[in-house]
């Protein structure tokens, strides 16, 4: 990258301009890139394209082996250390931190299970009720920074991690997993010394005054960090930023934390000593945010009740304004906050127009936690770790979001079995339903078991292990009983498909008469061929969200009969689960394993996302009507049930409408107690033509779901999913 020599430095503002542009330009060239060809339907990521020439193999344990698969601790991290080793470092002299990924480990294997490891009787569910089971899922969880790494510095971890060695030296498999874990440590020094090193050598070359004193700080600051803790904000900015590329590139995890808890102490330090200025604190966290899309969140209560909200959180706000790029940002509102805050994100949401941050409600999440038999101060430390979830920093694994029951195939079992049956009625659709839904959460928490059994051998959490509690004293994978606390997350999908179907089958065949279940079938079994007045009738049925009707019924029916199997009992094993309402970016693919629905939608179109109604519910007073709905069917322990919105840019005009969606977020999040949500500040006619011309906006940013992406990486199928649900909404 070649600097151009200014008579004047940059300000910290200019320089974050000129990053932003940097990461669109990226963005595009990635497209292209061979690790992600064409399009993608996931976080966007902060990941840059290699130098020509660059290549990584794994090497498998067996050679021969065609899927090149890795088991077993001592050879991920080999291979993890390999990949740190090989890896080009980089250094951009816009930023104040150094470093970015350029490839994950992950995409180098096709993971899975063994056949002698296989499981039959569990995959025949799997298919039949299109289940995500978790089995052999990564992360979603939380890493303990504050208290691990910032205490210890990547020299004290090492020494931590040998001392275990040693308290374990007899057990030849704790031993393995903790000379995986000091071989995964030593990668990361070796691969922080390669950055340090690369902005050593960019300083010498440098003409601009201003760059190269910046690289000097970079590799001097880099060079102390390889061994010691950070003592300043940078450098508490920097060894955060490492920590979260290295487990990125490990297995896509990602998990920033609660930002005022890790930052504020060196925040404080340096303003204290006349060493940062407000600007210079905002510019770095702004080069933080870049880094990649980890979920960071500001706002919320400290254990104690108190109202954690300080300087750390105005000034993330103001750097993701300075950036207006997707970030995986959240505002945690509770009774308390600062409203003046949360009104300052608003308003700039509505000026940016980049759908961060995302809200979540503290009081549904707190109180919900408590209800799985955890006091109120151990609630309140449970943070914001990814699209939908929460968990306990280093003490907790929870498998959230990797675990999604579609309902509604689920509902296409229990329908196609009763019509076999002699009783044809909604009242036996519902025995058969509440059945097959028991039947998949068994199979799920079955599958939970499986996962704890194995997953520490096939992929153990190597890059996150080391920054939690328990895993390296006990020399346990996390996965694997490292940990003290284990709730696994188990999201119901399509929640409004399923409601919608209930009580258009109900008012036309029970209520009205317009069909038998005979002409139901035979129009299923078309996909509506042929029945399109019957598809309009039954899709115009008052739906789920519209307000007081059989839909809205059967919507809180249905969450109630999900808690019920999930809370009736823990796992075979005993862990504890946790009911949820999310469908992620899974709308598509669960539709796709769905015939046509009673509801009058269409065979193997995208279910309904998350808590939401389906778009076009209601036209006039769709807002307030959805937040009443969404917030009435939260599963109330401790995960969310996220509601999706999706605004016109025109409301915002003047202080009213900021104000009103205020006003909204503050009670939504505290008097209805709804849990998560997710905003899309999108103007109609740039988004039509956006679908159309993809190319002339490559800076529009949409809210997916949890994550929010560049609206031109999506694929044309997923950009119409998204052009519908904004343009209905």
């Amino acid at each position: 990258m070649s600097i151009t020599v200014t008579s004047k430095p940059l300000t910290y503002r200019e320089k974050v301009d000129i990053l932003r542009r940097q990461k669109e330009e990226m963005t595009q060239k990635k497209m292209k890139h061979w690790t992600r060809p064409g399009h993608f339907d996931t976080d966007d990521k902060g990941y840059i394209v290699p130098p020509e020439g660059y290549s990584f193999e794994l090497e498998p344990n067996e050679p021969k082996d065609p899927d090149h698969r890795v088991y077993g601790a001592k050879q991920w991290a080999k291979n993890f250390y390999r990949f740190l080793d090989l890896h080009p470092p980089y250094v951009d002299p816009y930023s104040s931190l150094a470093g970015a990924y350029m490839d994950k480990l992950e995409w180098h294997n096709s993971g899975g299970w063994f056949p002698r490891d296989d499981y039959p009787e569990l995959r025949v569910f799997h298919q039949l009720y299109d289940l995500v089971s978790g089995v052999h899922g990564a992360h979603h969880f939380h890493h303990d920074v504050g208290e691990i790494g910032f205490k210890l510095g990547w020299k004290g971890i090492l020494e931590k991690i040998r001392h275990h060695k040693q308290v374990h030296k007899d057990d030849p498999d704790k031993l393995a997993f903790l000379e995986a874990e000091e071989t995964v440590v030593l990668g990361i020094q070796e691969w922080i010394r390669h950055n340090a090193d690369l902005a050593r050598d960019m300083a010498e070359t440098e003409r601009d005054p201003d760059f190269k004193a910046n690289l000097k700080r970079m590799a001097a600051m880099n060079y102390r960090l390889i061994n010691e803790p950070p003592e300043t904000f940078i450098e508490a900015c920097q060894w955060l930023t490492w920590f979260l590329l290295q487990s990125s590139m490990y297995n896509g995890s990602g998990a920033g934390g609660a930002l005022e808890l890790l930052l504020n102490p060196f925040f404080e330090k340096d303003m204290a000593e006349g060493r940062l200025s407000e600007d210079e604190a905002i510019y770095h966290l702004a080069c933080l945010l870049l880094k990649d899309t980890q979920y960071f969140e500001i706002g919320g209560t400290y254990p104690d009740g108190r109202d954690r909200t300080g300087k750390i959180s105005w000034l993330t706000i103001e750097a993701s304004h300075w950036l207006r790029i997707p970030t995986a940002l959240c505002l945690r509102i509770h009774e308390n906050i600062n409203r003046d805050f949360v009104k300052k994100s608003v308003e700039y949401m509505f000026q940016d127009k980049t759908s961060n941050p995302s809200y979540i409600g503290d009081k549904c999440m707190v109180e919900g936690f408590m209800k799985n038999g955890y006091t109120e101060e151990l609630a309140r430390r449970r943070y914001k770790t990814g699209c939908n979830w929460c968990a306990l920093p280093g003490i907790e694994y929870t498998l959230n979001d990797t675990v999604k029951i579609n309902m509604a195939k689920v509902f296409e079992v229990a329908y196609e079995q009763m019509l076999s049956d002699s009783e044809r009625s909604t009242d036996n659709l519902w025995k058969l339903f509440d059945k097959h839904l028991g039947k998949a959460v068994e199979v799920i928490k079955d599958s939970v078991d499986l996962h704890t059994e194995r997953s520490w051998f096939y992929r153990p959490e190597l890059a996150l292990d080391f920054m939690c509690h328990g895993p390296i004293e006990k020399g346990l994978d996390i996965s694997h009983g490292g940990v003290e606390y284990y709730n696994f997350g188990i999201d119901g999908a399509a929640l409004g498909t399923v409601a919608d179907s209930f009580a258009s089958l109900e008012r036309a065949v029970e209520e009205e008469g317009v069909m038998t279940w005979d002409e139901v079938d035979a129009a299923l079994k078309a996909n509506w061929k042929g029945f399109e007045d019957k598809r309009l009738y039954m899709k115009n049925t008052p739906r789920y969200g519209f307000g007081g009707t059989k839909a809205d019924d059967y919507a809180k029916r249905i969450v109630e009969c999900l808690n019920h199997h999930v809370k009736k009992c823990p796992t075979p094993k005993g862990f504890n689960c946790i009911p949820g309402l999310f469908s992620w970016a899974n709308t598509i693919g669960m539709g796709k394993a769905v015939k046509a629905t009673p509801n009058g939608r269409f065979a193997h179109e995208p279910i309904t996302h998350g808590a939401n109604p389906e778009p076009g519910f209601r036209e006039s007073g769709a807002l307030t009507a959805m937040g009443i709905a969404v917030a009435g069917v939260q599963p109330g322990y401790g995960n969310t049930a996220p509601i999706q919105l999706e605004i016109d840019p025109v409301l915002a005009k003047g202080d009213e409408g900021v104000e009103n969606i205020t006003s909204f977020l503050m009670t939504y999040c505290n008097d209805l107690k709804g849990s998560l949500v997710n905003i899309n500040i999108v103007d109609r006619d740039r988004i039509l033509d956006a679908y159309e011309h993809p190319e002339r906006h490559p800076d529009l940013v949409v809210r997916i779901t949890g994550f929010s992406v560049y609206f031109s990486t999506l694929t044309p199928e997923f950009r119409k999913l998204v052009v519908d649900r904004i343009i209905q909404n």
